[in-house]
């Protein structure tokens, strides 16, 4: 006889089957160029002088970049994009702090030359006089 729970029971076995099928077409695709875009803001972040002026976050940026290679290698490619995706975006605030303070640097150096020229035009128009 077919009852509601030889119906129930065939059909959530019919489902888990359904779904350990599904599943592995689910898994996500290996995130090479999430991986090769924070690479490369890294290179950008490091020629920038990230590594002089911001070596804690370029650091933070290269530790993650190798964790989203290893789970990557290890197919847990979602983790993978997430720490590449953060690597990423730790490069290139690197990046833009590294630019921020060498422009800081070089806008402080013209203060001390403008400083120096009018300094020594104080004095020669003191010794003209």
């Amino acid at each position: 006889m077919f009852t509601a729970n030889t119906f129930l029971r065939s059909g959530s076995s019919a489902i888990l089957t359904s779904l350990l099928l599904f599943l592995p077409g689910c898994s996500s695709t290996p995130p090479k160029e999430a991986l090769s875009q924070a690479e490369t803001a890294i290179q950008d972040a490091d020629r920038a002088g990230a590594s002089q002026y911001e070596p804690q976050l370029l650091s933070s940026a290269r530790t993650k970049l190798s964790r989203a290679n290893k789970q990557m290698a290890d197919e847990e490619n979602d983790e993978a994009r997430r720490m590449a995706e953060e690597a990423f975006s730790e490069a290139v605030l690197a990046n833009a702090k590294a630019e921020a303070a060498k422009q800081a640097k070089e806008t402080d150096d013209m203060k001390k030359a403008i400083q120096a020229l009018k300094q020594e035009a104080s004095r020669e128009s003191e010794s003209q006089q």
